[in-house]
């Protein structure tokens, strides 16, 4: 009898088990998968290397290749010597033409950059003393773009980029000449290699930390992405030997916009770090704002600003210590008064300094903010006497939302709201206005060393685990087919991390449910940092696929009720 009442149990068990697990699984559907640029730009280079049997008499011209650069082209042909082709693209309306030489080659792959937009352009290209006219017409700028104003005409092509907008390039006339369709943000930088460096649009958390830095050429060719695991903000800099360092977060810590990282270009791990928190026994939230680094090596040590700390931070490279501060003894706390450097002569102290800037040696500027204006600050700094001197103090004007500083070719580039500027004779002149706010301005040639090369970009660095909290056993749960659109509910999926985007009342307790019936993990959604509107938040939940294997069933709890949302996604 024992026997049979134990088969007997073990059937309903097994029953109930499966109704349960079917009851679980059943008409589940997968979310949404964007598909991986990496993957789809080798697609379409497959397409255009595999089809080069083109002449200079009758080349193959491709606009926007890889759909993200309109004002781009690529032109394929080859020749049966090694030759260099020059190309000219003409300028309209008294600009000045664009020419860049290529390297000599048998497969001529002739990246075009600067073409106007809603204009048929005239593209030469010379080839060993052969020469082709192309005509290449482009559409129209979308609304959202438009050209500059010109308040006082210099020489220089700026390339720009906001923090929730898209790169974008205008020539001396206002007239864009290059832009990006997809967002990427904080400082636009120049690598020592001719590409881009600019920040992932695709955020690790938020409000706004890129989840990755993204090196590309300006057709959108992509050829590195630098994951890091406490996302990238506001500022990097490309030392000599090509590594990189950058402003970062610790998300394990209750500190933030305090880390500085440096990563390896070869691999895009982090192989160094700063932890400001640390030499400044800061305990919780965004007490420094870190927006600004550079890294001198005549001195082997790195500076640093934040706009919510009233000082100048410079730190030895090697040991990772404070080398000293400049800031108004009033406001350092008397444990770290004995790194203050001594003013000589006349100073203005850092008040909510922004874009620090090298210049050489010891010298620096950076910006100041007070009395509601901008200030440039340029100073000397003497490290054997432990002494520092005043060297200019240019008043920009009334302060504005944005602020950024750059040093080029003995010319300081201001960036402030929507207005780009050049310092002439100690006076800030306006040289472009723009339609709206930018976070920073770069001068840069068009054209600048870089060159096409075919290949799947990689992905560096690693995104890191996103953390979770407490399980619980899912036993309830609600069906309701109206819960995504009674909470605005959305799900994607990338090569990287799941994305939920839902809308809640502030005061809602809200978690994501991953469950594969063996493992689960519950992870918080953040309203604190959430886009508030009408009495309302926005959230945007990011879930890294790292460290998460196989398939996983989507469930949301709020305020205790679990619902079942009836997606799966596949977790890498």
């Amino acid at each position: 009898m024992k026997t049979k009442y134990k088969y007997f149990l073990l059937v309903i068990i097994t029953i109930v088990a499966s109704i349960l697990i079917y009851n679980f699984i059943e008409e589940n559907t997968s979310v949404k998968t964007k598909k991986d640029v990496l993957i789809l730009q080798k697609e379409i280079e497959k397409t255009i290397t595999e089809d080069m049997d083109y002449t200079i008499d009758d080349p193959k011209v491709i606009l926007n290749p890889y759909k993200v650069s309109p004002l781009t082209a690529l032109v394929v042909f080859k020749t049966n010597d090694l030759a260099s082709a020059v190309v000219t693209i003409k300028g309209k309306d008294n600009d000045e033409d664009i020419t860049n030489t290529f390297i000599p080659s048998k497969e001529h792959l002739i990246t075009i950059y600067g073409l106007y937009p809603d204009y048929e352009n005239t593209v030469i290209i010379n080839v060993s003393g052969e020469e082709k006219i192309l005509k290449i017409q482009t559409d129209k700028l979308p609304e959202n773009i438009n050209d500059a104003k010109v308040i006082n005409e210099e020489e220089d092509f700026y390339f720009t980029t906001s923090i929730n907008g898209y790169p974008i390039a205008y020539d001396k006339n206002g007239n864009v000449r290059w832009y990006l369709t997809k967002k990427y943000s904080w400082d636009f930088t120049r690598l020592s290699n001719g590409y881009l460096l600019l920040g992932n649009s695709d955020l690790m958390k938020v409000p706004y930390y890129s989840s990755s830095l993204v090196e590309m050429d300006l057709l959108g060719k992509i050829y590195y992405e630098y994951y890091l695991e406490g996302g990238y903000h506001h500022d990097v800099y490309e030392k000599t030997d090509g590594n990189l360092i950058a402003i970062s977060n610790d998300f394990n810590s209750l500190t933030t916009e305090d880390l500085i990282v440096e990563l390896d270009r070869n691999t895009g791990n982090v192989i160094k770090k700063f932890d400001l928190s640390k030499l400044f026994k800061n305990k919780k939230g965004n007490w420094i704002s870190l927006n600004s680094i550079a890294y001198n090596q005549d001195t082997n040590s790195i500076l640093a600003v934040g706009s919510k700390k009233d000082m100048i931070v410079n730190i030895d490279y090697t040991t990772g210590e404070i080398n000293w501060l400049i800031a108004d003894k009033d406001n350092i706390d008397k444990k770290y008064q004995k790194y203050l450097l001594s003013g000589d002569g006349k100073i203005e102290f850092p008040i909510n300094p922004n874009a620090l800037t090298l210049i050489s040696g010891n010298k620096f500027a950076y910006v100041n903010s007070k009395d509601n204006e901008n200030h440039l600050i340029t100073y000397d700094v003497n490290t054997t006497e432990r002494t520092f001197i005043e060297k200019e103090n240019i008043n920009l004007g009334k302060k504005r939302s944005t602020i950024n500083l750059d040093y080029n070719n003995g010319e300081y580039i201001v960036t402030q709201g929507n207005l780009i500027k050049k310092v002439q004779d100690d006076e800030a002149i306006t040289v472009l206005e723009l339609n709206s706010d930018i976070y920073s301005a770069k001068a840069s040639k068009i054209y600048a060393g870089d060159m096409l090369i075919p290949g799947q970009g990689q992905r560096l660095g690693t995104t890191g685990i996103t953390s979770t909290v407490k399980d619980k056993m899912i036993i309830f749960y609600k069906k309701d087919t109206k819960i995504f659109k009674k909470y605005n509910l959305s799900i994607t999926s990338d090569a990287t991390k799941l994305k939920i985007k839902g809308t809640f009342n502030k005061n809602d307790k809200v978690q994501i449910v991953l469950d594969n019936v063996l493992s689960k993990k519950t992870y918080d959604v953040d309203l604190k940092n959430a886009v508030k509107e009408n009495n309302k938040v926005k959230t945007v939940t990011y879930i890294n696929k790292q460290g998460i294997y196989g398939k996983y069933y989507i469930f949301i709890k709020i305020n205790g009720k679990t619902y079942k949302l009836s997606k799966y996604a596949i977790m890498s």
